[in-house]
């Protein structure tokens, strides 16, 4: 246990961010588990509070959840770090993760010191908790499995708020594409004074359009798992995906400048969720033509191994990217593409077709100025005993 808290303090003393944040997250299980002595906590402390005003907010909102375990620590100091993020942090991620630590640290004096796993939860949320723990047993819960958990659940609230938020959006904006239209038709029969005119509109067209795209890319990512799995012929899925993600591929498709290697067989059939599916290789077809700006190659192969999976790969000669812009990449609204109509979902959105949906798992392997590679492993038959 101490060589693991040394390896501990050494990274949060690190200057890589994505060490760091790792660091605190598994420190934060510890907590929670009771794993971290008195002593260790005191040194940890310091850490915790520097990394509460680091320059990334993935770091800020890592120690601010971090904060709200420690046991030991002066909760004045500890809840005037929090307030500090709450009031003067513009990161909606870094505010949220504060308020909820304060109210955490607030409420502890008025917890229950023992919560009956037989008690009649109403909320949502302990509900889902209990039902996990009774699944997982008690003896198992293991500090990973409890941060596991915890992103669990929050995962699931940020869907439903994804839901909702998509829902209302899309009632909101429904007319205004049928007003913007009907007003470019009128401009149009007002000669070339008009022009200024009519190139805001189309601006707004275009903005609107950008709106549109994220509406859908939160209603996808929000949707519950469907259970109607079907015998899905892979290549359809694969040539379809590669006319719908070339769509967004720009000048690369229009020019003629990336040639594509398809070597998916015909024969290769799994049970899949196909729209849901289609979707997830789309946005990395997507992805992959806006990589190769300048022209390249798309590679898509796929290979059954050992009977039961398949390994499909989709490989770009593009950009590439760095260790951290690929972190980077599977968070949510993270886009490099803002203004071109990103929404930074794309990523997510298939990262959790495949793992979530499909029990499967999504790799990425990228090098600035060479290329991106994305290998995706999926079962060959889904089963209804699956843990979703």
């Amino acid at each position: 246990m101490s060589s693991e808290i040394d390896e501990l303090l050494a990274a949060l003393r690190e200057p890589v961010w994505g060490k760091k944040t790792e660091a605190l997250r598994t420190l934060t299980a510890k907590l929670a588990a009771g794993e971290i002595s008195e002593h260790h906590e005191e040194v940890m402390v310091p850490l915790i509070v520097a990394a509460a005003r680091d320059s990334k907010w993935e770091v800020q909102k890592a120690a601010a959840v971090a904060l709200s375990e420690l046991r030991y620590a002066d909760v004045g100091s500890v809840q005037s770090t929090l307030e500090g993020l709450a009031l003067h942090q513009q990161n909606h991620y870094v505010k949220e993760a504060a308020d909820r630590a304060l109210k955490r640290i607030r409420s502890r004096t008025l917890r229950q010191k023992e919560w009956k796993l037989t008690e009649d939860a109403r909320d949502p949320t302990l509900q889902h908790i209990m039902m996990r723990i009774r699944e997982i047993g008690l003896r198992s819960m293991t500090p990973a499995r409890i941060y596991n958990l915890a992103m669990e659940v929050s995962e699931q609230s940020y869907r439903e708020v994804a839901a909702d938020t998509a829902h209302e959006m899309r009632n909101i904006v429904a007319p205004f594409e049928g007003y913007l239209i009907d007003l470019r038709e009128q401009l149009s029969d007002g000669g070339a004074d008009r022009e200024n005119e009519r190139e805001l509109v189309g601006l707004a067209l275009s903005r609107l359009e950008h709106i549109n795209r994220l509406i859908d890319d939160l209603g996808v990512y929000s949707a519950p798992t469907a259970a109607d799995f079907s015998p899905t012929n892979l290549e359809s899925i694969v040539r379809e995906a590669i006319e719908l993600g070339a769509d967004r591929g720009e000048m690369t498709v229009v020019e003629g400048l990336v040639r594509q290697v398809i070597d998916v067989s015909h024969v290769i059939v799994i049970d899949a969720l196909a729209d849901r599916l289609l979707r997830a290789i789309t946005n990395l077809v997507a992805n992959a033509y806006q990589a190769m700006e300048d022209g390249g190659i798309l590679t898509i192969r796929a290979l059954v191994m050992n009977g039961d999976r398949v390994r499909l790969t989709i490989e770009d000669t593009g950009t590439g990217m760095t260790p951290e812009a690929v972190e980077h990449a599977r968070l949510r609204f993270r886009s490099t593409r803002r203004a071109q109509g990103g929404t930074g979902l794309g990523l997510p959105i298939a990262v959790r077709i495949i793992a979530d949906d499909h029990c499967g798992e999504l790799e990425i392997e990228s090098t600035p100025g060479i290329g991106t590679k994305i290998t995706i492993m999926l079962p060959m038959r889904q089963t209804s005993e699956v843990d979703r």
